[in-house]
């Protein structure tokens, strides 16, 4: 892409920066994998207000006076920070009446450092900074500190004026009772209210010793941080940074600040770029990235979560006013990043919008980048836009350090991540008119283009008129794909010498279902000491769970249906299976290949999640089509945008639409089969499906 005026940045791997590290606790996500679920399982975490919060005592829905606020909804963290002081060295009588915000950055970091492979793999700690976006905002320990300074006393003067009765002792034994009921106000807490010392704390304890910086730069903070991370790796100044945001306590006041500038929702839903939008629901979360030089990365043995191309920001000059988003600043700020990544934007797959459902703010984002990518092309290529604020509520300034973890995880696992409350786009913002459409389901991301990988955008801006946008690539890499994405369900195997012995089995795990050792296990490690000595025994019973109570119930229903005698087999469509004699013991086995007519939108969607090999498969299909303007790629029809399922349907019922998808599908399906280790004696084909079963026999070669 060209500017005007600003010489075109050669793209080097040598500016490449890997992110190697994550970590973060989020609404209902104590830690990265389960964000992950929480977003490829469109949980909603937005929420009413903790009991203890003070949004309670000031909430008025029909008030619009100052000191009261219209919405007392969230995303709100509830009882998930947990902070181990005497982990990290840190006095206990430090931590109670401090801002948390300060010990929730120093566990997060060292679990992104951790996740970086910190100690076994090298990070050298003495060229290792740390970035931390937060806010300057009034959170739970100042307002602490306020109360033992001024509160307590303004209190104690009204009494003894309302009150003159009340001598000088009773007041002072008041004032006394009144500091019993707040968290300490001391010199070891004293610490922990100074805003700098986020990421002095960070230093300290991890004993890091490159430079330390918070950086308040509003709601792009994180996306600021970042870029000034990868300016310092390219120029030298250091190997490693942390880079993260915090917004841990979101208090009463804040909420009051975005109430009296008309910003948050009174329908208490944040509806990002849909028709009912009318504002933002605020949230509170904590994340940290660990990045590196590429170079150094690859060098170092690191995972590799995505790659960082360019980054670019800008700054609204004289706009309407310093809360007003100004539609030059925002595509300065875009064209800045990918002149930096020298990439054109046309190449990006996913934009992680800031998308707060503020309805001026999101007018402005659709039209900076129509402003940038243009306006949408027949048959020409379509990317995937959301928002995580749909589902953990507005960050602030951590807001940013979500939209970097969603969208690199993405890149990393291959998924488009669906947003949500958008069932109607505003057609006030013609999103149809750009190359763009609103995700609101998970995804498989098929890519057809092999000139360049899978590429995402991540947007935002803030008060103040600043504005940053950062470019973000897969990492290809050597080796299998990772398959780390949690399975919706998982397969539960038992077997036995006899039924007797199945049923003495069942019972037994439902006891082990309650101890210690089960309930800190993942439902994947329940589910391998299930199957323990599986292939063995002949009597066999299957079950398939979503959750532990699943499991149980699921268990208790086929020990009872086995005490009758006559049952030989359970055939359930739930999820319960069991033969006296296994499937397949004698006999061979046959494939048979389907055709035309099996085929429907959406179709295997879910394995190619799961499976990377499968997924390749329409990587493969519309690579072939790569180069076609006269219609779009197959994953147009197969895997669609949300809103057009209708019109898919129809395209995939035509000939040449039906035999892509079929046999896509089941060379797919083969794949994955065959990696299991399934071997047929026999394949069969019906329709275009003998072409399949071509293939699979070996007799013809794609």
């Amino acid at each position: 892409m060209s500017i005007p005026g600003v010489p075109k940045i050669p793209d080097s791997a040598e500016r490449d920066i890997a992110i190697v590290g994550m970590a973060c606790v989020f609404p209902k996500a104590p830690n990265l994998q389960t964000f992950w679920n929480n977003v490829t399982g469109r949980v909603d975490a937005i929420g009413e207000a903790p009991a203890g919060n003070l949004l309670h005592q000031v909430y008025d829905p029909a008030s619009s006076a100052n000191d009261r606020v219209y919405s007392k909804t969230g995303g709100f963290l509830h009882e998930l920070p947990r902070f181990d002081a005497r982990r990290f060295g840190v006095m206990p009588r430090a931590v109670d009446g401090a801002e948390p915000e300060h010990f929730m950055a120093l566990q997060v970091a060292h679990d992104a450092l951790t996740d970086a492979g910190f100690p076994e793999l090298p990070v050298n700690r003495e060229r290792t900074e740390v970035i931390i976006g937060r806010g300057t905002y009034v959170n739970r320990g100042f307002m602490t500190a306020m109360q033992h300074a001024v509160v307590i006393d303004q209190t104690i003067r009204l009494l003894g004026q309302l009150h003159p009765e009340h001598g000088p002792a009773e007041l002072a034994r008041l004032k006394e009772e009144l500091k019993k009921q707040l968290p300490p106000f001391s010199p070891e807490t004293a610490p922990g209210l100074c805003h700098n010392l986020v990421a002095g704390l960070i230093a300290n304890r991890l004993d890091l010793r490159g430079r330390t910086l918070v950086l308040d730069a509003a709601c792009a903070s994180c996306l600021l941080a970042l870029e000034i991370a990868a300016q310092d790796l390219r120029q030298g100044s250091c190997d490693a940074a942390i880079v993260g945001g915090v917004q841990i306590s979101t208090q009463a006041p804040i909420h009051m600040i975005f109430a009296h500038l008309g910003a948050l929702s009174r329908s208490e839903h944040l509806r990002p770029f849909d028709r009912r939008a009318d504002g933002t629901m605020l949230g509170e979360g904590i994340g940290m990235v660990v990045v590196k030089r590429f170079a150094d990365a690859v060098r170092d043995g690191h995972r590799i979560y995505a790659v960082l191309k360019g980054a670019g920001s800008s700054s609204d000059g004289r706009g309407s006013g310093l809360l007003a988003p100004r539609l030059e600043g925002e595509i300065m700020a875009l064209q800045r990043a990918y002149q930096d990544a020298g990439l054109e934007p046309a190449t990006i797959g996913l934009v992680e919008a800031h998308g707060t459902g503020i309805p001026l703010g999101d007018a402005t984002e659709i039209r900076a980048l129509r402003g940038v990518f243009g306006e949408r092309r027949p048959n020409g290529r379509r990317s995937a836009l959301g928002t995580v604020k749909s589902m953990i509520g507005h960050l602030i300034p951590a807001a940013g350090i979500a939209g970097i973890i969603k969208a690199a995880l993405a890149l990393h696992h291959k998924v488009l991540p669906p947003t949500l409350c958008c069932d109607e786009p505003n057609p006030d913002l013609e999103i149809e008119t750009t190359p763009f459409y609103i995700n609101t389901e998970t995804a498989p991301w098929i890519h057809g283009a092999a000139e360049y990988p899978r590429r995402a955008g991540v947007n935002a801006f803030g008060f103040g008129g600043i504005n940053a946008h950062v470019v973000l690539e897969e990492h290809g890499g050597a080796g299998p794909e990772e398959r780390s994405e949690c399975w919706p369900q998982e397969l539960f195997l038992f077997s036995a010498a006899d039924r007797a012995g199945l049923v003495q089995r069942g019972r037994d795990f439902l006891l082990f279902l309650a101890s210690p050792p089960a309930t800190a296990a993942s439902l994947g490690e329940l589910a391998c000491t299930a199957a323990q000595d599986f292939s063995k025994k002949t009597c066999r019973l299957a079950l398939v769970a979503a959750d532990r109570a699943e499991l149980a119930k699921k268990l208790e229903h086929a020990l009872r249906l086995l005490t009758d005698p006559a049952r030989s087999q359970i055939k359930d469509r739930g999820g319960i299976f069991y033969f006296d004699e296994p499937l397949g013991h004698s006999g061979k086995l046959a494939f048979l290949f389907p055709g035309e007519g099996s085929q429907y939108v959406g179709m295997l969607a879910d394995v190619c999640r799961y499976f990377p090999e499968a997924r390749a498969c329409f990587d493969l299909l519309d690579r072939a089509y790569a180069n076609r303007t006269d219609r779009p790629p197959p994953s147009a029809f197969l895997f669609p945008p949300p809103l057009e399922r209708r019109q898919a349907e129809e395209k995939i019922m035509a000939m040449d639409c039906a035999v892509d998808a079929v046999s896509t599908a089941n060379r797919a399906l083969f794949k994955i089969c065959t990696a299991l280790g399934l071997r047929p004696d026999a394949v069969v084909g019906h329709s275009s499906g003998e072409l399949a079963a071509l293939e699979a026999a070996g007799a013809v070669r794609l």
